[in-house]
């Protein structure tokens, strides 16, 4: 019988030098979200991102979740329900909260956001080269050195890109982010690993999907 203990946890031999970013998911004091306002729609990738937003975010502050939809049980895909909410609700904006793996499952994602090129398309990356939810294999984004999420999207037509990898940083970014036309992308570069206690999300998919388009249509 599969379980969770079936497998134990390692630290792989593999990171391109990734241990130097300094900055975890888990540290940080305010996380991107807080800065987008209430208008505003999210969409979250799963696993840890939603994990560590539901339960440290919106459980914490006792706030409402009708603003956002986690994408569960469908990686990679939270851009491009991102990008079609941004084409038809041209006056809302829309933030996508990604991963690097995420982005790489489904990396023809942006180009299809940089042609069809929403001014109001917002979007965050993750960036802790891995797939830390799933045992935290290196992805090829862990290779700074030879790797950049910001130029492949430059590339695909984003209107602008750019990188973060401190707390004082995203603070700006988010403010430079959601302050410009987009498309626009901005990658936050974080160690791997994550707390041990964090909670689950208590509402169903189908409660999240309700609540989340009944506030798209409001």
């Amino acid at each position: 019988m599969w379980g969770k203990t079936t497998f134990t946890s390692y630290i792989s031999g593999a990171w391109c030098g990734k241990r130097s970013v300094p900055l975890r998911r888990s540290g940080l004091t305010r996380p991107p979200q807080t800065y987008v306002r209430n208008r505003s729609c999210i969409l979250a990738f799963t696993t840890f991102n939603n994990v560590y937003f539901f339960s440290q975010i919106r459980e914490k502050n006792q706030m409402g979740h009708k603003q956002e939809f986690l994408t569960v049980g469908a990686m990679g895909h939270a851009s491009c329900i991102a990008l079609t909410i941004a084409l038809n609700k041209p006056d809302r904006k829309v933030v996508a909260l990604d991963g690097d793996g995420a982005v790489l499952m489904h990396m023809g994602t942006l180009a299809t956001i940089g042609q069809r090129g929403p001014p109001n398309f917002h979007h965050v990356v993750f960036n802790n080269g891995a797939h830390d939810s799933v045992g935290g294999q290196p992805t090829h984004a862990s290779c700074h050195h030879t790797f950049s999420i910001t130029d492949i999207a430059r590339a695909c037509g984003y209107n602008k890109t750019f990188c973060v990898s401190t707390e004082e940083e995203i603070e700006a970014g988010m403010k430079r982010l959601m302050g410009q036309p987009g498309p626009v992308l901005m990658e936050v570069k974080i160690r791997t690993g994550s707390r041990s206690d964090l909670g689950r999300p208590t509402r169903t998919t189908f409660q999240n999907k309700d609540e989340f388009m009944e506030f798209v249509r409001s």
